[in-house]
């Protein structure tokens, strides 16, 4: 049963005088009197179990903050890691032996901004090669620039590719 704290008023005179013809009237008839409180306690139950519903209801839903707060956790620490690995992907390790292959060395040609900004390296294979594609760059000037210097560097079948929505426009030809 629920505890409840009733604060007392002091009844104005016609409050009082309906609450004792209230009173009377179950003084005659003790079972509308037994009715209404055997009603009032069903109605008390009813909703004690309401309460107690809603309080396991809001348990499960903590457990399940809890549960989520929890892979929150996890999946921040994890790009956390993530990302770590990634500012040290073009670092040489500080222990252990490692081997790189330098493929120029250019007084005249500073391509620093394509490597340091992720664009990236990836292959694809295409028309039966392998493809070496760098970069995702947002703008056809920054590419078509890359081209000129890689064609400075030798690499002289160097070209734009497009995509669109990560599909290959195959009909794309920068300098048209």
């Amino acid at each position: 049963m629920s505890n409840t704290v009733v604060a007392q008023k002091k009844l104005t005179k016609a409050e009082r005088k309906a609450l004792k013809k209230e009173i009377k009237n179950y003084k005659k008839s003790p079972e509308t009197y037994s009715a209404m409180k055997e009603k009032n306690q069903k109605t008390i139950q009813i909703q004690d179990e309401e309460i107690e519903n809603l309080r396991q209801q809001l348990a499960s839903e903590w457990k399940k903050i809890d549960s989520l707060n929890a892979l929150l956790t996890e999946t921040e620490q994890t790009i956390a890691d993530f990302q770590k690995s990634a500012s040290e992907c073009g670092k040489v390790p500080s222990q252990g032996t490692v081997y790189g292959v330098q493929i120029g060395n250019y007084k005249n040609l500073d391509l620093r901004e394509f490597f340091n900004s992720g664009k990236g390296l990836r292959t694809e294979t295409y028309t039966g090669g392998n493809a070496y594609i760098i970069g995702n760059f947002t703008t056809l000037e920054e590419a078509i620039q890359f081209v000129k210097d890689m064609r400075k560097l030798g690499v002289s079948d160097a070209f734009i590719t497009q995509y669109i929505d990560g599909s290959r426009i195959i009909e794309f030809d920068a300098f048209k």
